[in-house]
């Protein structure tokens, strides 16, 4: 098994770009996915607390697991039983709260495993991980009406540049209506608010040739439009990297790690699926590569993103995932 490289298959610094996958799902305890990683890239273990795992030093790098629930996390780390009241000597009460709260929260709350950025050609390594956790049933977002979980891909940009930049923006925004068609995109994700859309005005914006922003403007731009996470490519850790403090009154205290990646979100979780491989969301990503590296067809489909948008109300979508797919020789 190989992934296809991109186009701009190295970085600026003539290194092959990286790509970290970070997995949501239920069904695996936390404790045995962090076994699971071990046994297959060796590492050691290390427990922070009941609700996030560290694995150091694995042949890939550093992985994480945790619940994803930042009310879980904030209870581990601090005294919450005793402020209620509750004696913490008492470890069979304590234990049996805990108990009730891992249950409800495992109910709605993924566990989610951040991998170690790797190579593109070294992609295929973290298959393993995916048939062991398909072997031990894990859950993923068709299993259930709430499980709004997502497969996340951080695709390290060829460069910093703003023009390279706005250009994967671009491509994104005119291949989003043919992504959410061929993703089939599960009804949980699309009503939850961690993959919004980009605003139409955004994407009016940025869309003509002619926009030649800097890059403080063209964060400023962005952010007038995404004062948010919540987007399909959330561009924040590139803009960490940039422009901290220019970002920093949009992040309304949220976790923001800087890294030269765009944080592609919108892939279900499908790991339930015996089908299903890592290597199908980088295949859906793939397009979007190709169309920063044509100029040409980029600019001309901007244009005519444009013109269809503003004629067609409501039946864009489609139409349009139909048009970029011809245009681009995709499947549909």
């Amino acid at each position: 098994m190989s992934y296809e490289l991109p186009p701009a298959p190295n970085n600026d610094k003539g290194d092959q770009r990286q790509v970290g996958l970070e997995l949501e799902f239920a069904g695996v305890e936390i404790e045995q996915a962090a076994k699971i990683i071990q046994s297959l890239y060796h590492g050691q273990i290390e427990k922070e607390h009941r609700y996030h795992y560290e694995i150091l030093g694995t042949k890939l790098g550093h992985f994480r697991v945790e619940l994803d629930a930042r009310i879980l996390r904030k209870m581990a780390k601090q005294n919450i039983f005793g402020q209620l009241g509750i004696d913490m000597d008492e470890e069979s009460i304590r234990k049996s709260i805990e108990d009730v709260v891992d249950k409800l929260a495992m109910a709605v709350v993924p566990l989610e495993i951040v991998m170690p950025p790797v190579p593109i050609n070294q992609l295929h390594r973290l298959e393993e991980l995916r048939a062991e956790l398909q072997k031990n049933r894990a859950k993923g977002t068709h299993t259930s009406l709430v499980h709004a979980f997502g497969m996340h891909l951080n695709v390290e940009s060829p460069s910093l540049e703003t023009k390279t930049l706005v250009n994967y923006l671009r491509a994104f925004i005119v291949l989003y209506p043919w992504l959410l068609e061929t993703l089939d995109i599960d009804i949980s994700r699309r009503i939850s608010p961690f993959v919004d859309p980009f605003p139409n005005d955004y994407a009016q914006k940025i869309l003509p040739p002619d926009y030649n922003p800097d890059r403080d403007q063209f964060i400023r731009d962005y952010l007038e439009s995404n004062p948010t996470r919540n987007r399909p490519v959330d561009m924040m850790p590139i803009f960490g990297m940039l422009n901290q403090e220019l970002i920093q009154p949009a992040m309304e205290g949220e976790k923001n790690d800087p890294r030269p990646t765009f944080h592609y979100r919108l892939p279900n979780s499908r790991i339930n699926d015996p089908e299903w491989r890592f290597e199908d969301e980088w295949n859906h990503w793939l397009p979007v590569e190709k169309l920063v590296a044509d100029d040409e067809m980029l600019d001309k489909l901007s244009r005519l993103y444009l013109v269809r948008k503003e004629q067609t109300v409501i039946s864009f979508r489609k139409e349009w995932a139909s048009t970029v797919a011809i245009f681009l020789d995709l499947d549909e």
